[in-house]
């Protein structure tokens, strides 16, 4: 016998396979049996082993982790973390905020060179880590607030420079909430999109825990609070026995917390002066040859009961290139 007859026969001894049941119009089989089906499921892998041999097919995309402060821990999550807002299960991000964005605002970055803003800002942390230190019984000394007079002389944009210039530090991080009600800006000014829940859902909903609210951003460090929902007794809200136990859970969470307040301007909003009575620090924005002499004066008069007050010199030049002064605590 030839080879090609024998491997013929030895074909010939391989069992064929059955043809095909008929299948109907919704895709069962209607010659499958029981026992068939049965058998099917028995040779199935379970879940644990159809992951694996997935996994072992395709490369794992790993996500890139940024630190998350969920209020209650800090950890490093994914781009997105669960919350709970408004009773319904959400999907609450990690805040991404595009360097090149900060830079074309004239705003820090933790990769920035030694700018005259940079140093700038170093210069005033530097006063205001002083004050931290210094605890005082019964405050916590470590809430900063950052207001004006007016609008448009730059306290939002201080703000945002001296959170992150604090977030750089070696030993802190920083908590940067959206306390202006009538005109929230610190998403915007950091190039992210508006309308996140925050500081107003807490307040007026408590099923809403300030956890599900927080955001970490690519920052190391710094987290932010946004103002949340406008509400018409904002004024009162922030009044409330509510807002002070949040306060203190904000500002008492971690030891190596500092937390920076971005309010409203004082001489045209109720809310500025009633943040103000828990704050242990304000930073008055002054904007050289804009704010006047008087109104300086009445803002001032509006946050008498802080005993820390601090004026930030903003748009001014001195000293070459140089933008920003700073005059101290009184």
């Amino acid at each position: 016998m030839s080879i090609v007859e024998r491997a013929a026969n030895r074909l010939g001894t391989v069992p064929r396979p059955e043809p095909k049941p008929s299948v109907d119009g919704e895709g069962n089989s209607a010659a499958a049996s029981e026992s068939e089906r049965a058998t099917a499921q028995s040779r199935e892998p379970d879940l644990i082993e159809r992951a694996i041999g997935t996994n072992s097919r395709q490369p794992l995309a790993v996500p890139r982790e940024v630190p998350v402060d969920r209020g209650d821990r800090h950890v490093a999550g994914t781009q997105t973390e669960p919350a709970n807002v408004g009773g319904a299960r959400r999907k609450s991000r990690s805040l991404e905020i595009e360097l090149k964005w900060l830079r074309q605002q004239n705003i820090l970055t933790p990769d920035a060179e030694r700018t005259p803003l940079a140093e700038g800002f170093r210069r005033i942390k530097r006063h205001i880590l002083a004050n931290v230190v210094k605890r005082e019984a019964g405050t916590a000394p470590n809430l900063v607030m950052v207001t004006s007079a007016m609008p448009g002389e730059g306290k939002t944009f201080c703000a945002i420079n001296l959170a992150i210039s604090i977030a750089m530090e070696l030993d802190r991080r920083v908590l940067l909430v959206d306390a202006d009600m009538v005109r929230p800006n610190i998403l915007p000014a950091l190039g992210l999109n508006p309308g996140l829940p925050g500081l107003m859902d807490v307040l007026g909903d408590r099923s809403i825990d300030v956890a599900d609210v927080l955001h970490g951003t690519n920052i190391e460090k710094l987290a932010i609070l946004p103002a949340g929902t406008p509400h018409r007794h904002a004024t009162e809200m922030l009044a409330s026995e509510t807002m002070r136990a949040l306060i203190r859970e904000l500002a008492e969470r971690y030891d190596d917390r500092i937390v920076i307040f971005d309010s409203p301007p004082l001489l045209v909003s109720s809310e500025a002066a009633v943040l103000a009575t828990h704050m242990s620090q304000i930073v008055m924005v002054v904007a050289a040859g804009q704010t006047t002499e008087a109104a300086l004066k009445d803002a001032l008069k509006r946050v008498e009961g802080c005993g820390l007050v601090g004026l930030l010199l903003n748009k001014g030049r001195h000293s070459g290139a140089g933008y920003y002064g700073y005059d101290g605590y009184g």
